[in-house]
């Protein structure tokens, strides 16, 4: 919370065109003292045995596609724990209001604006928050779009917009803050959010889930190319959640055009779906206790058991000998 008689927040725009909210707080005596207190945080924390995340209490959180949705979701539930947080998203104004609201009830927050298909602006991401904080604790690459219809009619314009939000985000958030926590030789944690469609297809989403998929395989490789390294990895695998997903071609790239979509047919699941800050809360849990899968809707479980039953299946009969002709 500020305290009274601060100067309220300015806004800012750095030469990389990036806008956002700044805090007196993120001056740098300020940002020197964080620093200090992080060295100090570090020292206390096991290496060996993963990220060591019992207490998040004053620790810093990235969130990308933290304007709305299960990324305002993470937020609050970030806020919870005592966590400071840093919001990304592509529509700052929205980040910027959140922002405020976390600061009015006691909660160090800035807002970045943040388009995660750019290297530049995950760059321009991670400056700010060591700028700010000093550091970075938990990294929630979240930001996510969704385009519905049929698999085989989509153009690559739709391919695109859909890997380089979903699959691309993930991979320049990783490229922007996992090397500067190797350099610095700190312990951390990442999360990604997949889907529970990243274990599960079907027809309308199957562009989605693709890319879904490819997220998960990216964090499994992740966490085992990181595991001796003192950074976690989870991925978040949400069911239905009451997000407005289905809305997201409002920020397409004018670029790409318009293209039919089919999300309609979701929207009264997503209504009916789980508070995004309870998804936070489950994506808090996974970094607490270091867990590589995070899912949300248990009642998925009899639907992945049996697709995975059908890949053991599979692998039965490619035991038997084929015969030639």
């Amino acid at each position: 919370m500020r305290a009274p008689g601060s100067p309220p927040a300015k806004r800012r725009s750095d030469a990389s065109g990036i806008s956002r909210v700044t805090n007196t707080r993120c001056g740098s005596s300020t940002t020197a003292h964080s620093i200090v207190r992080t060295a100090a945080r570090l020292a206390m924390i096991g290496r060996a045995g993963g990220p060591g995340m019992d207490d998040l209490s004053g620790r810093v959180a990235v969130v990308t596609g933290g304007a709305s949705g299960i990324g305002a979701g993470i937020a609050r539930a970030c806020a919870e724990q005592g966590m400071r947080v840093v919001l990304a998203d592509v529509e700052l104004a929205p980040a910027q209001k959140l922002a405020r609201e976390l600061e009015a009830a006691g909660t160090p927050a800035i807002a970045v604006r943040s388009d995660v298909t750019l290297p530049g602006d995950l760059e321009a991401l991670a400056d700010a928050a060591f700028e700010c904080f000093g550091t970075a604790d938990v990294l929630f690459n979240n930001a996510g779009v969704a385009q519905g219809g049929a698999i085989h009619e989509f153009r690559n314009d739709d391919w695109d917009w859909l890997l380089g939000v979903n699959l691309y985000g993930v991979v320049n958030g990783c490229r922007a803050f996992v090397p500067r926590w190797l350099a610095r030789g700190e312990s951390a944690h990442v999360v990604n959010t997949a889907s529970v469609g990243g274990f599960l297809s079907g027809p309308v989403l199957g562009m989605y889930s693709t890319t879904k998929f490819a997220v998960v395989a990216y964090s499994e490789s992740l966490a085992q190319e990181l595991a001796a390294r003192g950074i976690g990895v989870s991925v978040l695998c949400p069911g239905w959640t009451n997000t407005n997903l289905g809305a997201a071609s409002r920020n397409r790239p004018v670029a790409l055009g318009s293209a039919p979509d089919r999300l309609d047919i979701i929207t009264p699941g997503m209504a009916e779906g789980m508070d995004p800050i309870d998804v936070g809360r489950h994506a808090l849990r996974g970094v607490r206790e270091n867990a590589l899968y995070v899912f949300t809707h248990p009642e998925f479980q009899p639907l992945i058991e049996d697709r995975f039953a059908k890949v053991v299946a599979a692998l039965e009969r490619a035991k038997e000998p084929v015969k030639a002709g």
